[in-house]
């Protein structure tokens, strides 16, 4: 079965006896075309199409920039909104978040336009969360706030930190001891603030990429500073950012983990994947144009000699003295794989810890047309030996993000692989199933399921497994109303 996500724009642009659509709320990415541009303040349209989260019995779907929609797990129906962020947190004073250069001043200004004409929410859920599996917690971030949540929605614990600087921040990872953020540089377009407001052009408008350092952030936020949870231990300030010394835009973190010796050094590694600030560009994502209307993802690909511009795996290692003194920060490629690649994945059950093997889908590279995107294959990497392995789908197929699925503790390796195949020739998208031990083996093909014509849906973002509900929910590109026409009409590629 499928179906979308009654959210409050769905409900109110879908005539529900016609199916028709009638557009009215304008996209982060797109410009209202056909209806009213001009004095529309339904600007933040929370479409809930990033990921999606089962905790406590309960399944959520997750955007970036609104809460979470609750969805019934069996039948897929739209139960709600869920306000997992507590409403009545107290902000942090505004003389902290902003300095005062010219920029600023522009950005104070928008402030109440943006929050109370456009009504758009000052608190921004992050659509990735993590959980730590060894204490049994659920751990969301919101823009200015982190929580910890037990396993009935309990909140246990609540930190704020002020970060005095423009970031702009998607995905983050944990450690036993941190939360770590790496902070993409932004700035404010003023001119493009004015467009979007306008209605001339879109939100996203407002922001432009600010590749001022050649260095990029990275913030050690204590997890249990001033608790009893790890006594005796000294962190370091953390609002002194460490630089890594490569100028990098973070896209999804892999995982984390740290070491301390005896001496109380402290080692931490983090995988992820990350672009240059030359090929980012929040006016074109995912090779959407809202000029034209049109999706082409030969804007996501680049001449040859270029493929280090694009997405790649990358590992971040840092090392800390007992006083929390940055001693070393280096990074290098993830075991010298220079594919163009993204969406690291482990086995769940150790994230925060150790790990040897990491996924990712990523490109084979031989194709003349589009030869770095869509992806159309998976690879493995143990980060031990350094060896990789890979699978890769046929001539005109494409895959998103792969879902490990662990076989309950019998090995890291030991378990099944999920990738959602488009087949461009007879558009239709398939369930293929890898064991994840066999990747580069000729039988590591366990299945491929083909899903039904009328339940065809195009690539999407994050993937999910629920093995007690025995359903995979898949996010998918609908984020503003051209996208979804062109998700309708099935994309060319």
């Amino acid at each position: 079965m499928a179906r979308y996500i009654e959210t409050e724009a769905q409900v109110e642009e879908r005539d529900s006896a016609t199916g028709e659509w009638r557009f009215t709320h304008r996209g982060p990415f797109s410009v209202l075309k056909g209806g009213k541009m001009m004095g529309n303040t339904k600007v933040m349209k929370n479409v809930a199409n990033t990921s999606v989260l089962r905790w406590g019995g309960r399944l959520f779907c997750l955007w970036e920039g609104g809460d979470p929609y609750e969805i019934q797990p069996r039948t897929l129906d739209t139960l709600g909104r869920f306000n997992v962020v507590d409403a009545g947190r107290t902000e942090v004073d505004d003389d902290e978040r902003f300095r005062a250069d010219f920029l600023n001043v522009a950005a104070q200004i928008l402030k109440p336009i943006l929050y109370g004409v456009f009504k758009m929410s000052p608190k921004r859920l992050l659509s990735h969360y993590k959980i730590d599996v060894r204490r049994n917690r659920l751990l969301i971030m919101s823009c200015n706030a982190e929580d910890i949540i037990r396993l009935n929605f309990k909140l246990l614990q609540s930190q704020e930190f002020s970060i005095p600087d423009h970031l702009m921040i998607h995905d983050w990872a944990f450690t036993d001891s941190h939360y770590i953020l790496f902070g993409n540089r932004i700035k404010l377009d003023v001119a493009g603030s004015m467009a979007a407001v306008c209605g001339l052009s879109p939100m996203i408008s407002a922001l432009s990429v600010n590749p001022s350092k050649p260095t990029s952030p990275i913030y050690l936020l204590p997890r249990f500073a001033n608790t009893t949870q790890q006594p005796n231990r000294s962190y370091r300030d953390w609002r002194i950012p460490i630089e890594a010394p490569s100028q990098m835009w973070v896209l999804h973190v892999g995982n984390a983990f740290e070491e301390r010796d005896v001496n109380g050094n402290l080692d931490i590694q983090i995988q992820a994947s990350s672009c240059s600030y030359q090929w980012f560009n929040f006016q074109k994502m995912f090779g959407y144009d809202w000029r034209s209307g049109k999706l082409d993802p030969s804007m996501m690909n680049l001449e040859h000699g270029q493929e280090k511009l694009l997405p790649h795996l990358v590992q971040v290692n840092i090392s800390l003295d007992g006083q929390g003194n940055c001693q070393k920060c280096g990074v290098n490629d993830l075991n010298q794989w220079n594919k163009p690649s993204d969406f690291p994945v482990i086995n769940q059950d150790i994230s925060g810890t150790k790990n040897t093997y990491i996924y990712a889908a990523t490109s084979s590279g031989s194709r003349q047309a589009l030869p770095h995107f869509p992806f159309d294959t998976v690879v493995k990497l143990n980060t031990i030996d350094k060896s990789t392995q890979t699978w890769s789908t046929g001539r005109r197929r494409f895959i998103g993000e792969p879902i490990f699925i662990s076989k309950n503790g019998k090995g890291e390796d030991d378990g099944y692989l999920l990738v959602v195949e488009y087949a461009v020739s007879t558009q239709r998208c398939y369930l293929v199933v890898l064991d994840s031990k066999l990747i580069g083996k000729k039988n590591s093909l366990v299945a491929r399921f083909e899903v039904p014509r009328h339940l065809n849906f195009p690539l999407g973002f994050h993937g999910f497994w629920a093995p007690n509900v025995c359903t995979s929910v898949n996010s998918q590109v609908s984020r503003t109303n051209q996208e979804f026409a062109l998700a309708s009409s099935r994309a060319p590629y």
